[in-house]
């Protein structure tokens, strides 16, 4: 979580077994964005991730990006799928009545 003061403007969540990570969110404010913010929380993830890896693992870290903010994500690191590793990304949603 990001503070300004002590006002919430951003925050990011992942959830992972060791070997495979999803960021689930990252938010921040629209009047905070721009400010490197986002930029900070995803530093912070994968910081948090590679400071708990074993030496000589490799994990995967994965996400959803929302439409017209891949650039993003493209600038921290990650790459579009499908690629010449990955196939397409996939998703379903299951709602219970």
């Amino acid at each position: 979580m990001i503070y300004d003061n002590e006002n919430a403007i951003g925050m990011g969540r992942v959830v992972g077994d060791g070997i495979y990570f999803t960021i689930v969110d990252i938010v921040v404010r629209p009047e905070y964005q721009g400010k490197k913010i986002g930029t900070a929380i995803i530093n912070s993830i994968l910081n948090y991730i590679e400071r708990n890896m074993y030496d000589g693992s490799r994990v995967s870290v994965q996400l959803l990006a929302e439409a017209g903010k891949e650039q993003f994500y493209i600038k921290q690191g990650f790459k579009l799928v499908p690629h010449q590793y990955c196939g397409p990304a996939l998703r379903k949603i299951i709602y219970k009545k």
